[in-house]
């Protein structure tokens, strides 16, 4: 399996690759024409040492320096220009893949990875390869060659000066590797900490009205509190561990003179080196090394940006659901159950389930909180796969139906209302792309919710979400009616949630579940068994098992599982 590493950076990068290559070659000759303007120092230095000098080769050397310090802004320029286009196409290509792909994973994945991890890594973890692209690749190619050309040019000149310069490196390189030893262990610490904060300040800001109602501060928040004193203490015990290295390398890269001059006096003694050599070789040991700390701060910046392109790639690698090639669209739907076993991870949650729901009749799942009712529905529409057994759409396998037929015979109303921050609108039309607002008026009066938009200033293009107008649960629950019946599925998957409404609200859900349920093939998950009392069977769960099946006049003769919580529910 592939690593995540540089090169698989550039893979996700694709055709952006070559701009940023380009941006590199870019950066490395602007960085070698930083140092043209001393080579031609030197040579007029020759000059004024020599015995002859010669004014106008003076002059042609100057005008090379001038042209050189022109052309390194001119270079500088084009190649901060291509890595950052480079890097904002790679942004994209990433996000949209990252995107594809986790809208195919299975929601079990969604299940085990938070929302703030989540975020983490799409927006995070890639905005940090940003920067590594449009900034370091370029600097670490120039920290890399241009020293390199250099130490070529100065060894032409005197091989014995040249190689002292290579000691501070050497020595550098040692300790800072001895340092750096420990930096993967504190990285991984570092986003792992950074996705449960990024998680426990999402929990705080969703839950504000609670923790303001029970004096919850931001410290008093534990979980909170916790993950921001680790974080803090991660990042004492990282500067504690590495700063001594980093240091001693920053000292003996700015130490050039401390090797160059003693050994270039002596050679300078000795006759085996000119005056203006020994001079140009303490300007340069001052310059030669100040490229290379770039290089230090991209061993830093790599391992973070690395730990998170591992994050990248752990969700790229998980596989995609793969759907049939049975196009089919379906009109009356009945759905088998046969022999079904389901586990989330290990633990078996569902026990050899078979059911039977004909076309056009209403089943409810009904059982206490976590009995396996609400799984069951969801595999359904595959939102899970089994391990063992069969799910039948008219009689055909649901995995052998590609992802937009199964899709379009089925809609769905949750328990929890999602809204987009969009107009209502939108809203009911989610999905549709060429509907009429006929069409959308018409829905939304079956759904019992059209008076209540037109009673709004902006009527349906009133904006919903955090920046629009905030809804009841009643009323958003009749949205998302609205938006089953412009859908118009041949299968309903309804997870009743009146539980949490009022009065009216829930006579106006009733009212709208009449529309919607005609003439459809619906799985209801009940809360409120008043709600289920004419379906045409009633499915009782019981820890991952159907324990019972028949109307509710049949359930409650046979004073099993349901007539015990219909008492329940009546004395309530």
């Amino acid at each position: 399996m592939e690593k995540a590493s540089v090169g698989y950076l550039f893979k996700l990068a694709g055709k952006s690759s070559f701009l940023l290559l380009l941006s590199a070659l870019f950066s490395i000759i602007s960085g070698i024409m930083d140092f043209v303007p001393l080579a031609m120092l030197y040579r007029v230095l020759l000059f004024l040492f020599g015995d002859q000098p010669n004014i106008e080769l003076a002059k042609q050397y100057a005008l090379y320096a001038v042209i050189a310090i022109i052309v390194k802004f001119v270079t500088l320029l084009i190649s901060g220009a291509l890595s950052h286009i480079g890097a904002f196409n790679t942004l994209y290509e990433i996000r949209k893949r990252l995107s594809i792909h986790i809208a195919a994973l299975h929601l079990g994945f969604f299940t085990k990875t938070t929302s703030g991890k989540l975020k983490k890594t799409i927006i995070e973890d890639t905005e940090r390869i940003e920067t590594m692209l449009a900034h370091q690749v370029p600097d670490l190619a120039k920290a890399a060659i241009v020293p390199l050309v250099m130490f070529g040019y100065l060894c032409t000149l005197n091989g014995w000066l040249a190689s002292f310069l290579l000691m501070p490196i050497l020595i550098g390189a040692v300790v800072l590797a001895l340092g750096m030893r420990s930096s993967s262990k504190y990285m991984a610490w570092y986003h792992r900490l950074v996705g449960q904060l990024n998680s426990a300040i999402m929990q705080f800001i969703n839950g504000m009205n609670v923790m303001k109602s029970f004096n919850v501060t931001a410290k008093g928040f534990k979980q909170y509190s916790d993950t921001v004193e680790e974080y803090h203490d991660m990042w004492s015990e990282c500067t504690k561990a590495q700063a001594w290295s980093y240091g001693t390398f920053l000292v003996l890269i700015e130490s050039g003179l401390l090797f160059s001059f003693p050994a270039g006096g002596v050679l300078y003694l000795q006759g085996r080196v000119d005056l203006p050599t020994f001079l140009f070789f303490l300007v340069m040991s001052i310059v030669f090394l100040s490229s290379l700390k770039s290089l230090s701060g991209f061993a830093v910046a790599i391992s973070q940006i690395m730990t998170g392109t591992e994050k990248i790639k752990e969700i790229m690698d998980l596989p995609q659901q793969t759907f049939g090639s049975n196009h089919s669209s379906l009109d009356a739907v009945t759905v088998a159950f046969d022999h079904v076993h389901f586990s989330y991870e290990q633990d078996e949650v569902l026990h050899d389930v078979s059911l039977e729901i004909p076309a056009n009749t209403l089943t409810a799942f009904v059982g206490v909180s976590g009995s396996g009712k609400s799984t069951t529905a969801q595999l359904v529409p595959r939102f899970w796969d089994i391990q063992k057994g069969k799910i039948l759409l008219n009689g055909q396998p649901v995995e052998d139906f590609d992802e937009a037929s199964l899709m379009e015979s089925m809609s769905f109303v949750f328990q929890d209302a999602f809204m987009l921050s969009d107009t209502i609108r939108m809203n009911i039309a989610v999905g549709k792309e060429d509907v009429k607002d006929e069409d959308i008026y018409k829905a939304a009066k079956a759904a019992q919710i059209h008076d209540f938009i037109m009673s709004l200033p902006d009527g349906y293009d009133t904006v919903m979400g955090e920046a629009g107008i905030k809804m009841s649960g009643g009323e958003k629950q009749r949205v998302c009616i609205a938006r089953a019946i412009l859908k118009d599925a041949p299968l309903v998957i309804f997870d009743e949630a009146t539980s949490f409404t009022d009065i009216e609200n829930e006579r106006k859900i009733q009212l709208a579940l009449n529309e919607l349920l005609q003439n459809k093939t619906t799985i209801m998950i009940a809360h409120r068994l008043n709600t289920i009392k004419h379906a045409d069977q009633i499915c009782v769960f019981d820890q991952g098992k159907i324990v019972e099946r028949g109307t509710h006049e049949e359930l409650l003769h046979r004073h099993g599982t349901y007539a015990k919580l219909w008492a329940i529910y009546s004395e309530e």
